[in-house]
């Protein structure tokens, strides 16, 4: 009898249909491909498979409910579920300090506008720190500008703003969610869901920015890495895409390999399975920027042919190793991410 692995998706179609593909020819069909389908699920259900692909309960927050179930009931999933749920950018940018690697000075930030909040009064907030103008000036003298203003949890670039000085932060800090002022984006619609995701979010990071001189984006896949030169989208001038090249060389190869060894530091220690991590490089030095990319882009009209045709292949064989052999199943083998997380050391 086929074992089978269970996706759910969103709008995307070229990666899962690729993966499905791959996975049957390289099983010569022992192993099944299926897109899961999720209604109401009574307790206790077991579902029909070994392993479940999950590429949108980030989006949807009911799969997530199920997914959790699911790994409970006997299914693997991946990403881990409970993990996932757990992650936030702060947490990581923590734990990748307390590893070694290097990152950008960072600040979490108090809620803009927290008495607008549903059932939230002064009273509340008791506990939260009025931060006088002796407070604030520190933050910035810590951070620098330009800065980076940052939703704590979320991606796709929602609501970041790269502020370049004290008034461009007051700025977008005080009026990215509350206010009627547009946040830039294509449509009325696109803007009322922004509004409405940062409603669910709203705490906020202040970030260095870091000058680099290069880019690396990394891919890890079952505890293999791709590394890509990467040139960023001029958001400014309406780009969407940033451009993924092959180009080995640029990094040199005492560079690659101290980036690669921070990738799989950081995926090994987290508990990531498949995952982008980013870097940018100045004077030699990688600073980690993005690693919490568990259902990253792996559409061939995003990475191009040569890193899709490679990184779907890789995710393929994972998770054909996961169907088949559960020892080879990466969230299993160590317990880093509890010890740091519960203060230990590493």
């Amino acid at each position: 009898m086929a074992k089978k692995i269970g996706i759910l998706r969103g709008r995307e179609d070229n990666f899962p249909n690729m993966l499905a593909q791959i996975v049957e020819r390289k099983t010569r069909g022992r192993v099944q491909v299926e897109q899961m389908v999720v209604g109401a699920e009574p307790l206790r259900k077991r579902w029909e498979y070994d392993v479940i692909l999950d590429r949108i309960s980030h989006d949807f927050p009911y799969y997530r409910y199920i997914l959790k179930s699911a790994a409970v009931e006997g299914s693997y999933v991946i990403p881990n579920p409970f993990q996932w749920s757990a992650d936030d950018k702060l947490l990581g940018f923590n734990l990748v300090d307390r590893l070694g690697v290097p990152v950008p000075r960072t600040v979490t930030l108090p809620v803009a506008g927290s008495t607008q909040l549903y059932d939230i009064t002064p009273q509340s907030l008791r506990n939260l720190k009025y931060l006088s103008p002796e407070d604030w000036e520190r933050i910035f003298e810590y951070i620098g500008f330009p800065a980076w203003l940052k939703p704590a949890s979320g991606g796709g670039w929602l609501a970041v703003t790269r502020v370049r000085s004290r008034e461009e932060f007051w700025h977008n800090y005080n009026h990215a969610v509350h206010h009627e002022k547009r946040l830039g984006l294509e449509s009325e619609a696109e803007d009322f869901a922004v509004r409405r995701w940062l409603s669910r979010t709203l705490v906020f990071l202040l970030q260095q920015d870091i000058p680099y001189q290069k880019f690396a984006r990394c891919w890890y896949l079952g505890g293999e890495v791709m590394t890509a030169r990467f040139v960023p989208p001029d958001r400014v001038a309406g780009q969407r895409l940033g451009r993924y090249e092959h180009d080995p060389d640029f990094f040199g190869r005492e560079l690659l390999e101290r980036i690669e060894g921070y990738v799989r530091l950081i995926n090994e220690s987290l508990g990531y399975e498949i995952n982008t991590v980013e870097f940018l490089v100045k004077d030699d030095v990688p600073y980690a920027i993005d690693f919490l990319n568990c259902v990253c882009d792996l559409d061939v009209g995003s990475i191009g042919p040569y890193f899709a045709e490679r990184t779907i292949d890789k995710v393929a064989d994972y998770l054909i190793r996961c169907v088949e052999d559960p020892s080879a199943r990466l969230q299993r083998r160590n317990g880093l991410w509890t010890k740091l997380v519960t203060g230990q050391t590493p």
